[in-house]
């Protein structure tokens, strides 16, 4: 990056690329360029990207800048901005990315509190604080930096302040945490940012595209955090306040049928649907030989408990139990399925950097069942909702690979199950530690191994 010349400090702070999408705003870009050029943040060390959306004229930036800045444009195809943002990245030179809307006004310090996480850990994804002014304050001159009236002072979203106060600023995280992330002041490590695949340039309309990236970046091992210091400013209320409650509502609609089959949490698409794309939890259940029924079982309790999963189904030589299989979430599979590791075996490696398809096909969790299994009381049925939220409070206490054990023996527990997290495996590229592994034994879970004897009639009647 070029700049006007050394800075004291500036050898210590990190490259950072400001990317913020544009369309036919030059009056919040001016005011935002001369924000960025009030920060705190070394000017040798920050760049500028615009990203226009097809603007009918192109934005135009200072001449006299004391950063490094460029514009870069795609055509006008609809409302774009996380194909802009994609584009931005592509120019961005920064080890840094600082996402913001072009209608935010930092507060000077927001990019050294924004970046300070990011320029330590690979891992880092900050969210900083997005505040509401008045926009005649801004009209009258207001900046940030400078004391805001009371009487220019609006609400923040109660929901968002919420969110934050009870996860400890996002230090306590699940797959449902997106739901907190938003692209108008978004700040992450560069590697993060290129092992989830960057803003999905495929997204059409308003809304939706800062979740979904969220959720891939918590997907591939992201350390999410709020913080409350890196404060910029938006004149007017957000999307919920700005817009006719019915309008609100009907693109909020959209907005969920949208992401429904790109988020695999179950605050994006429910308990039941077993949609394409992306997958909350795939199953390898390990036959046993001369026990198809046994294995039958062991399936159906893996759907009954979480029904929008996809199994493969090792050790099924019948036709009449591959007949009973034929669900279209089932794949019988000859010889050991792909993927399937043991707890002597290295994580598999996860897709190339930048490639988003290979994202998506990583589910969240891989369980591999080498004994059938279902729940030990008689009569008992898994429980999808009990199910979903214990997978949610083993993500919030980090653990990222669970070896559920049978009885002792002479020697040691078997090994019975694991479930293994897709951020073990980006973490693991990115120099992470090794994750919690948490070591438990299947009654303790309420499950045990299916008896090779089951009575395949009275597990589906209910009496067994």
């Amino acid at each position: 990056m070029s700049g006007t010349g050394p800075v004291a400090g500036a050898a210590d702070a990190p490259e950072v690329s400001v990317v913020v999408p544009h369309y036919r705003a030059q009056a919040d870009l001016d005011r935002l360029v001369a924000a960025l050029a009030a920060q705190d943040h070394p000017a040798s060390r920050l760049q500028l990207v615009v990203a226009d959306d097809g603007s009918p004229e192109p934005p135009v930036l200072p001449g006299d800048l004391p950063f490094a800045s460029v514009v870069v444009r795609q055509e006008d195809r609809g409302f774009r901005a996380s194909a802009a943002r994609a584009l931005g990245v592509r120019a961005a030179e920064g080890r840094v990315l600082a996402f913001l809307d072009g209608d935010m006004l930092p507060e000077p310090g927001y990019l050294s509190a924004a970046c300070a996480a990011p320029a330590a850990s690979a891992d880092a994804v900050v969210v900083g604080r997005r505040r509401h002014l008045r926009p005649e304050a801004v009209a009258a001159g207001w900046r940030p930096g400078e004391p805001v009236p009371e009487a220019d002072l609006l609400e923040e979203p109660a929901w968002l302040r919420g969110a934050y106060a009870g996860s400890g600023d996002l230090a306590v995280t699940d797959a449902t945490a997106y739901r907190f992330v938003i692209s108008a002041v978004l700040t992450v490590a560069r590697e993060v940012y290129e092992d989830a695949g960057g803003f999905d340039p495929a997204f059409v309309g308003y809304g939706g595209e800062d979740w979904e990236l969220a959720h891939r970046l918590w997907r591939v091992g992201g350390a999410f955090r709020h913080e409350p210091t890196a404060v910029a400013w938006q004149a007017g209320e957000d999307f919920g306040g700005r817009e006719d409650p019915a309008a609100a509502r009907a693109v909020k609609q959209r907005e969920a049928l949208v992401l429904a089959s790109r988020i695999t949490a179950t605050t994006a698409r429910g308990h039941g649907l077993a949609l394409a794309g992306p997958q909350r939890v795939a199953v390898h259940v390990r036959g046993q030989e001369g026990c198809e029924a046994a294995t039958v079982v062991g399936v159906d309790a893996a759907l009954q408990a979480v029904p929008g999963a996809r199994v493969a189904v090792t050790g099924v030589a019948s036709g009449t139990a591959r007949a009973v299989l034929a669900d279209p979430r089932v794949q019988v599979v000859d010889g050991e399925a792909a993927g399937s590791q043991t707890s002597e075996e290295v994580l598999p490696a996860p897709p190339p950097r930048g490639d988003l398809a290979g994202v998506r096909a990583v589910p969240d969790w891989d369980v591999d069942v080498r004994v059938p299994l279902r729940p030990a009381g008689r009569g008992e049925r898994p429980d999808p909702a009990r199910a979903a939220d214990w997978l949610l409070r083993i993500e919030r206490a980090e653990v990222e690979r669970v070896e559920v054990l049978g009885e002792p023996d002479d020697a040691a527990r078997p090994v019975l199950a694991t479930l293994t997290s897709s951020r073990a495996l980006w973490r693991s590229r990115r120099g992470g530690g090794p994750g919690r592994v948490w070591r438990v034994p299947a009654l303790r879970l309420g499950w045990a191994p299916v008896p090779a004897d089951v009575d395949l009639e009275a597990w589906w009647g209910g009496w067994a």
